[in-house]
């Protein structure tokens, strides 16, 4: 009896192609990104799809607003009312601005903590859920722990430049999943607008993310950027069944960067489905009996 290796010849000849392709990919996929540090992953296996640099220590910028934004959410649940204290305008950019002594929701603070990257409202967020900003700071860089955080520290609840803060790619895909992991959290990190009324009156706040409504897919984000930092980002995008999670640190270019890692983790994924749906296609191993 013989039997017929023509399919499982076809299949291994197909493999190697796609194996060689996405190798190419890969090359040609680090020649384009600049980014310092970044990381894609499955979100799914947790497989990791690109890396580079992932435990070097960088400064997050405006991506700190989510662990800000994290524990905020398990201390009030989002209720409850913020009254401003002068303490909490002290900042520039303050982008809203805040007024001492007026009284602004949680979640109104939030949501222009996470849409707008607004930094007073870290302040007064930080106040408002630890007594003081030093003890927010304590519990803040205490969870990052919890997550299992270990290249990171946090000085300040809106990221803004200072020495010795810092995070990694690793630590910062902790922090952005489990934050995108609460259902109110991701929705906020998604939504393109929201109208705020403060007492320096109504303001549209715009997503910093200009992937949103662009980019195919494109989910829940966190900008960052300051000249020391360059561009940071925290990034989930959904295609076909799959979501991707990127992280990236001091990029000349987030968007170029993000646009080239996410197409080629889309890409591989893509090849890796119809390689199995070939796979399982595959007619039955012929048999040829050989009659004497």
């Amino acid at each position: 009896m013989t039997i017929s290796r023509w399919p499982l010849c076809v299949a291994a000849c197909c493999c190697l192609l796609l194996a060689r392709a996405a190798a190419q990919d890969a090359t040609d996929l680090g020649q384009v990104v600049q980014a310092k540090a970044a990381l894609l992953v499955d979100a799914d296996t947790g497989r990791t799809l690109f890396a580079r640099s992932i435990n070097a220590q960088l400064p997050p910028a405006s991506t700190t607003k989510l662990l800000t934004a994290l524990v905020a959410y398990e201390k009030t649940g989002l209720y409850g009312t913020v009254k401003v204290s002068a303490s909490d305008t002290k900042v520039e950019p303050s982008h809203i601005p805040l007024v001492p002594g007026e009284k602004v929701t949680v979640l109104a603070l939030v949501k222009t903590l996470l849409i707008g990257s607004d930094n007073d409202a870290a302040l007064a967020l930080a106040r408002h859920c630890a007594g003081s900003l030093t003890a927010f700071m304590q519990q803040m860089n205490a969870r990052a722990v919890e997550l299992g955080c270990t290249g990171t520290t946090f000085k300040n609840p809106n990221g803004l430049p200072v020495a010795g803060q810092v995070t990694t790619c690793t630590d910062l895909l902790k922090i952005f999943q489990k934050t995108i992991s609460i259902p109110e959290l991701r929705q906020i990190c998604k939504t393109p607008t929201y109208t705020l009324t403060t007492a320096t009156g109504t303001q549209v706040v715009k997503n910093h993310n200009k992937l949103l409504g662009v980019y195919p897919g494109m989910g829940p984000a966190k900008t960052g950027w300051t000249i020391s930092s360059r561009h940071t980002y925290a990034a989930a995008a959904s295609r076909n069944g799959h979501e991707l999670h990127l992280i990236i640190l001091n990029s000349p270019n987030k968007w170029v960067d993000a646009k080239a890692l996410f197409d080629y983790g889309f890409a591989q994924l893509n090849r890796e489905d119809a390689r199995r749906a070939t796979s399982m296609a595959q007619p039955p191993e012929r048999k040829t009996i050989q009659i004497p």
